[in-house]
């Protein structure tokens, strides 16, 4: 029996990627592919799911390689990826996958994880989200919009809490800044995992039922636009909260006495805000109204 290559690398190499410079992470992962011999694997270490750079290895190298996830989280994800060996077959990576890979590829869309990338307050990028069919754009709002939440909240708390105790004296609306951003950001995590864990794998079953009438489901069809009214709700709360920060901080308004740190506060809560903005936007006019039709259509069908 043949051995397995990979069994015979004695060492596999590890590539901690949250040591990297956001812009030279997958720069460096590519090199540390590009540098293997056929047979051999490194292991990349990240704080989050690097699934963009599965897509990006597909669409800038094709079906040469093998991903396996060693750990899934929620705090470590471990991934070693090999490079096939000249005598296996192509069909690792799905049709599936090569398909989606190409389509991230031909509608510009960067590949780099969302805390990777510097968002610029007021900017979003340009894509015809109308045109993307929902599963996709599930998967994208939870790898850009969610992860962009879930990395900068803990910092941002902190950062509101800091300018607060420092110039909550001659600036008291501070402290109402502080106290609210806690159960504005809890509110807003919240909400990921009802989307993560609830709806979207929901969304995900419409779409497959759509494609094939064969597909199983497990919730009940015709049902969807229930949970979604609880969302919708959730962004309501969201943007008021968004409008009452704006009043509290005179739309930003720096003092004479501000320090570099209270600059940065207001920096970051601008930046939140465009980002959350555009999530609420996609999920509210575009997300949402589609996959209600879509259930609706499935229930005409029963």
């Amino acid at each position: 029996m043949c051995k397995n290559p990979l069994e015979e690398q004695k060492e596999v190499e590890r590539l901690n990627v949250t040591a990297i410079e956001p812009k030279f992470k997958h720069p460096t992962i590519f090199k540390y592919f590009d540098a293997l011999k056929a047979g051999e694997s490194f292991i990349i270490e990240n704080d989050h799911d690097p699934k963009p750079l599965y897509y990006e290895l597909i669409a800038e190298r094709g079906d040469i390689f093998t991903w396996e996830y060693l750990q899934k989280g929620p705090e470590l994800y471990e991934v070693q990826i090999a490079k096939n060996t000249v005598n296996e077959t192509a069909g690792t990576i799905s049709e599936k996958d090569i398909q989606k890979a190409e389509m991230l590829k031909a509608k510009g869309v960067q590949f780099a994880c969302s805390s990777d990338k510097k968002v610029e307050a007021g900017k979003a990028p340009i894509y015809d989200y109308d045109k993307w069919e929902l599963d996709f754009l599930t998967d994208y709002i939870v790898n850009t919009h969610h992860r962009y939440i879930k990395d900068n909240a803990e910092n941002l708390n902190d950062l509101a809490i800091k300018v607060a105790e420092h110039h909550g004296d001659n600036h008291p609306e501070l402290n109402r800044v502080s106290t609210i951003m806690y159960h504005f950001l809890q509110d807003l995590l919240d909400n990921t995992v009802r989307e993560e864990e609830v709806l979207f794998p929901v969304i995900k079953q419409i779409v497959a039922k759509t494609r094939n009438t064969e597909t199983e489901t497990t919730y009940k069809i015709g049902s969807i636009e229930e949970p979604i009214k609880v969302l919708l709700k959730d962004h309501e709360i969201a943007g008021v909260d968004l409008s009452f920060f704006r009043k509290l901080t005179n739309d930003y308004t720096l003092p004479a006495d501000a320090c570099s740190s209270y600059e940065f506060l207001f920096k970051k809560m601008q930046e939140f805000e465009s980002d959350l903005q555009t999530h609420i936007d996609l999920e509210n006019n575009i997300l949402f109204p589609k996959a209600i039709q879509l259930d609706a259509e499935l229930a005409k069908l029963n």
